[in-house]
């Protein structure tokens, strides 16, 4: 149901994208052929119960830039009308409205929901902020027309983030998109397995022995004291969760490296997860927002708006989540085909984009970085994780608007929230 698009560069019009963009897109396609560029596109499978079936894609259209372009969405919803929106607007009205390009490097739906619960609720409009939101093909995709210049703010993975930066892209990664690992490894619930080390002579399944996880997975096994090669088996288990599922039951496989939306796809068919990866040590940056220097310095106004219209709308959502529920529907209603999974699906969307502290939306962990790119420059029995040299993180990654995303009126929001009826 949540299938990720095919393994292959977004074209785009050459005449229209700069010489930086060119340049920055071959050598992010050389240095992240091993990682970066593939988890970007497994990060995002998830599996229906089924997991064999792929619901309708929405309408798309293919822009001058030849990325693919966000199906369009209904009007934006309104409240009940004992709410009002000016409730929740920034004193002093909204600056003059502005269209802002903003690319995500998956389609659009829960896993996104932030953002266009944020335009459905009128919060964007509210900052002045006039969406147009497209969709690239992947986290290595949007790096590059970032770098083109063309988009105002992206959506991007960490590792490709580090990435980009340490090939020159300028950018600052302003708002935390997701606050947990994009994957970590699993096991069943009643595994005596409770650490990496634990899984010495055991059998990890993956969805196959190319992709973009493993080097992250290896870099963990041997900081944990394992030989990554000789120490552990890894098993490809293909797309379907079900199958998955029916592996770790079947004693075939002891543990699964998996995204956060796979693990729904296998709970959803019975088999329930613990965590072995999730202590503090293991949390790495994820997946976060940014925007070229220039736009963050010139648009400052608008980056907190767009910053706080999110937070708004993940506080709507974690009030309400039927509502949040039904206000997507209208966005990717190909995704709701079977209400019990949705509703599971959307309750790990809001657990792994949980602010890390009460109230501070958009918060990223300096210290995840950190350990991403320390993880990401260390090679593993001669495999490298993509990262050539470390960067100084202090100059990508900024937590100097949070104080901003969060001033707004928390319970008109909350009472947005609860009084909303679709």
């Amino acid at each position: 149901m949540y299938r990720d698009f095919l393994l292959r560069h977004v074209g785009e019009d050459e005449a229209k994208v700069k010489a930086k963009g060119r340049t920055m897109y071959r050598r992010l396609s050389i240095a992240s052929v091993t990682f970066v560029f593939a988890i970007a596109l497994t990060a995002y499978k998830a599996s229906s119960p089924a997991a064999s079936k792929e619901a309708p894609k929405p309408a798309q259209a293919f822009g001058t830039l030849g990325i693919t372009r966000a199906a369009p969405t209904a009007p934006a919803v309104t409240a009940a009308p004992a709410v009002t929106m000016a409730q929740a607007r920034p004193v002093g009205g909204p600056p003059t409205l502005k269209k802002f390009r903003v690319l995500l490097p998956f389609k659009v739906g829960i896993t996104f929901f932030p953002i266009s619960m944020a335009n459905e609720l009128g919060y964007l409009k509210d900052e002045g902020i006039d969406l147009d939101l497209q969709v690239a093909n992947g986290s290595s995709a949007v790096v590059q027309q970032v770098a083109a210049g063309n988009a105002e703010i992206g959506v991007i993975l960490a590792p490709n983030t580090l990435l980009g930066f340490s090939e020159g892209v300028k950018y600052k990664a302003f708002y935390d998109f997701l606050t947990k690992n994009s994957f970590d490894v699993k096991v069943v619930e009643s595994s005596p397995i409770s650490r990496p080390a634990d899984l010495k002579g055991k059998r990890i399944g993956t969805i196959d022995l190319t992709r973009g996880d493993l080097p992250l997975l290896r870099a963990e096994l041997q900081r944990a004291g394992l030989n990554p090669q000789r120490d552990v088996q890894m098993v490809a288990l293909g797309f379907n969760m079900a199958l998955h599922a029916q592996a770790l039951k079947d004693g075939r496989v002891d543990a699964l490296n998996i995204s956060w939306n796979n693990t729904v796809g296998v709970e959803s068919v019975g088999v329930k997860l613990k965590c072995i990866t999730c202590d503090e040590d293991f949390q790495l940056a994820s997946e976060t927002t940014v925007a070229p220097d220039g736009i963050f310095q010139q648009d400052r106004r608008y980056i907190i708006g767009f910053g706080r219209a999110m937070a708004k709308a993940t506080l709507f959502a974690e009030t309400n989540p039927d509502a949040a529920i039904a206000i997507m529907k209208r966005v990717a209603p190909q995704e709701q085909t079977d209400s019990t999974f949705t509703k599971t699906f959307f309750a790990a969307a809001l657990g792994v984009m949980k602010p890390r502290q009460p109230g501070k939306y958009g918060l990223h962990d300096i210290g995840g970085w950190e350990r991403l790119q320390d993880f990401m420059t260390a090679p593993v029995e001669g495999q490298p994780t993509g990262l050539r040299t470390k960067v100084d993180v202090s100059q990508l990654v900024t937590n100097e608007l949070v104080e901003e995303f969060n001033k707004f009126d928390v319970e008109a929001v909350r009472k947005q929230a609860m009084e909303y009826r679709p």
